[in-house]
C-alpha cells in the first residue's frame, strides 16, 4: 500500500455560498426573440470556432470520417463530435468528443459534473458512437478553500455516477488546482472527452439539415431547467434550476438514436445543448444552408421562451426523410414531431407567438463573431 497508494487528504469542504438557491431573477429580453437568437448565435461560446479549428490538420493519415464542421462546403456549421477510420481493413471507427459547462457546475457543481458526461455521451450517440470510455480534466480553484473542495467533490461525485450508470471507463484523467487570484479562482471547470465504438461509418450522419421536406423530430424532454442556461447569462438572469441527468433517459435516448442510425432511418443529427432548441436548430440550418418550420405546441406547460432556450439534458434533434417515418416513429414512440425542413427561413410557432429569422443573418452572426472580437 505504501507504494501504491498516494496520500488522502481530509479537508474541511463546505457547500458553496447558496448559489444552487439563489433567488430567481428573469433575464430582461428583448421584445423580439429574433434578435435574442441572433446575439445568442454571436456568444462567444457558441460563435463558430472555425479559424481556431483550422489551425489544427484534422485530417492526419487520411482517415477522418467525420469532421469537426460539417455541412454544405462555404456554409459549414458546427459538428458534435468527429468520426476517425483507424484501421484500412475494418468499416468500424472511433467517435470523439468533448463535453463541458462550467456554469452549471459553479451553480450547481453536482449537475454541472453529471451534465458534462451527459453531453459528451449525446455527442458520441449524435454521430453514430456508443459511449465506451472517458478521461476529464478538473480546473478548479484553491482546495484549501471549503467551497472551493466542495464544488470538486460535487462535481467528481457527479461525473461518477453517470460513467457508471452509462457502462464507460475512465482510464485516465488530470486535475488542476489553484486556478485563482486576488480578484476570485475561475469557474469549477470539469472538462471530459470521450470516444466511442461506432460499428459502421458509413452509417455515421452529420449535423446539418440535408433536404427540403424531411421531418424534424425532439427526443428526450424539454423541462423548465434555466439556470445558468446562455440566455440567462446573456440578459441578466439568474437562479433557476440547472439541469439535471436522469441517466435512465439518457441511456435510453442513446440507445435509440445509435438503433436509428444503424437502421438508416437519420439523415442528420444533433444533440440539444447551449442556447436550447432553438440555437440547435439554427445551428442544424446554417451546415445545411436550409430552412426549418416549427411548431412547439406538443411541448405543453413551457413558456415560449423555456420551449425555446432550456438546455435540459439529454436530447437530440434529428431530421428524418419522409420515406422513413413510419419505421421511425415505430423504434422512437416517444420522439416529438416538431415540423420539417424549409427553405431560407428558420420559423419556430408557439401558438400566437413566432420567432422569424433568415438563414443567412443566423450564418452571419455566427460566423463573424469570434472575428471581430479578435
Amino acid at each position: 500500500d505504501f507504494l501504491t497508494t498516494g496520500p488522502e487528504y481530509c479537508r474541511p469542504c463546505a457547500a458553496s455560498n447558496g448559489r444552487a438557491r439563489e433567488e430567481l431573477v428573469l433575464p430582461r429580453l428583448p421584445e423580439d426573440l429574433n434578435a435574442a437568437i441572433i446575439s445568442t448565435l454571436a456568444d462567444p461560446n457558441i460563435a463558430s470556432k472555425e479559424d481556431i479549428i483550422l489551425q489544427y490538420d484534422h485530417e492526419v493519415r487520411a482517415s477522418t470520417v467525420i469532421r469537426p464542421l460539417q455541412g454544405k462546403i462555404w456554409s459549414r456549421g458546427p459538428g458534435d463530435g468527429v468520426v476517425i477510420k483507424p484501421l484500412l481493413d475494418s468499416n468500424r471507427g472511433l467517435a470523439i468528443a468533448v463535453g463541458v459547462n462550467p456554469w452549471f457546475t459553479f451553480q450547481d457543481p453536482y449537475n454541472g459534473g453529471k451534465s458534462a458526461v451527459d453531453e459528451v455521451c449525446r455527442n458520441l450517440a449524435a454521430v453514430g458512437g456508443r459511449p465506451h470510455a472517458l478521461t476529464d480534466c478538473m480546473n478548479f480553484g484553491n482546495p484549501e478553500k471549503p467551497e472551493r473542495l466542495y464544488e470538486f467533490r460535487e462535481a467528481v461525485r457527479g461525473i461518477g455516477e453517470v460513467t457508471r450508470a452509462m457502462n464507460m471507463a475512465v482510464p485516465s484523467g488530470n486535475v488542476s488546482f489553484y486556478n485563482e487570484t486576488e480578484h476570485g479562482a475561475t469557474l469549477p471547470t470539469p472538462t471530459c472527452m470521450g470516444v466511442g465504438i461506432v460499428e459502421d461509418i458509413r452509417k455515421c450522419v452529420t449535423t446539418d439539415l440535408k433536404r427540403e421536406g424531411n421531418l424534424i423530430y425532439l427526443i428526450g424532454e424539454t423541462k423548465d431547467e434555466m439556470g445558468a442556461s446562455i440566455l440567462y447569462r446573456r440578459y441578466g438572469g439568474r437562479g433557476g434550476k440547472v439541469p439535471e441527468v436522469d441517466t435512465a433517459a439518457l441511456s435510453e435516448n442513446v440507445e435509440l438514436v445509435l438503433a436509428a442510425g444503424q437502421a438508416g432511418l437519420l439523415k442528420s443529427c444533433h444533440d440539444c445543448a447551449d442556447g436550447g432548441l432553438a440555437i440547435t436548430l439554427a445551428e442544424m440550418c446554417i451546415g445545411g444552408d436550409l430552412g426549418a418550420n416549427i411548431d412547439l405546441a406538443a411541448l405543453d406547460d413551457l413558456s415560449f421562451e423555456t420551449k425555446l432556450f432550456s438546455e435540459s439534458n439529454s436530447r437530440f434533434v434529428v431530421e428524418v426523410d419522409v420515406s422513413k417515418q413510419n419505421a421511425f416513429e415505430k423504434l422512437a414512440k416517444n420522439a416529438i414531431l416538431l415540423g420539417e425542413v424549409g427553405r431560407h427561413r428558420m420559423i419556430i410557432e408557439d401558438g400566437r407567438r413566432k420567432v422569424d429569422v433568415k438563414v443567412p443573418a443566423m450564418r452571419r452572426a455566427w460566423s463573424e463573431a469570434l472575428g471581430r472580437l479578435m
